[in-house]
């Protein structure tokens, strides 16, 4: 039932369309995981949600799985046109488009939710989208997908980290050979190499 609701809201945001624009913008920067720079020099801030972020603060490392937020951002949208919906309120703070992006066949304020890149981070009143949003947040962080592995608890006394990749693994794990002994950091546990931005193997899922 639940896998029908998502699809039905998708169907919606690509046939119920009130607030798009008609309009189609080349995308020239993809600045992180969920603000974007339009041809038209307008920066968009994705509505209703929340990337992690490649700096915290100023001379800081970044939030963890905020590269590949980023980059998986870029292969979505770089140097492609891209349509927005507006919701209630249409800019932040900051002066902003708040909107939501659709490329030709993909939502991808949605996308980035549902994959892991991103988490739901809907205000009012910009609530449109929020039960579709909710519903890949749980089924993400339910699959432990993205941004939802530093949840994990410690299974391991220690963890080998990677400079040069930012990568993290298992000591038993057969890439810990192939890491050059001045690459090589040693973690107490998962939570201080995800502060500063280590992402688990892909392999030996630590």
């Amino acid at each position: 039932m639940k896998n029908l609701f998502i699809t039905f809201c998708i169907t919606c945001s690509f046939l119920c369309v009130g607030n798009l624009d008609g309009k189609e913008y080349l995308v020239k920067q993809v600045l992180d995981g969920d603000t974007i720079k339009l041809e038209t020099g307008e920066i968009v801030k994705y509505s209703g949600i929340d990337a992690p972020k490649l700096l915290k603060k100023k001379n800081s490392g970044a939030e963890f799985y905020a590269r590949e937020a980023t980059k998986y951002n870029k292969k979505l949208v770089f140097m492609r046109k891209v349509r927005l919906e507006f919701d209630v309120e249409k800019k932040d703070q900051q002066g902003r488009l708040l909107a939501y992006v659709f490329t030709k066949n993909v939502f991808v304020n949605a996308e980035l939710i549902r994959l892991g890149y991103a988490k739901s981070a809907v205000v009012t009143p910009n609530v449109k989208y929020k039960d579709l949003f909710l519903n890949y947040q749980q089924k993400a962080k339910e699959e432990e997908k993205g941004l939802w592995q530093e949840m994990k608890q410690d299974t391991e006394t220690s963890y080998i980290g990677n400079k040069r990749t930012h990568s993290l693994h298992r000591p038993s794990c057969n890439y810990v050979n192939k890491i050059p002994e001045k690459s090589k950091i040693v973690f107490r546990n998962r939570a201080d190499a995800m502060k500063i931005g280590y992402i688990p193997c892909k392999y030996c899922k630590p």
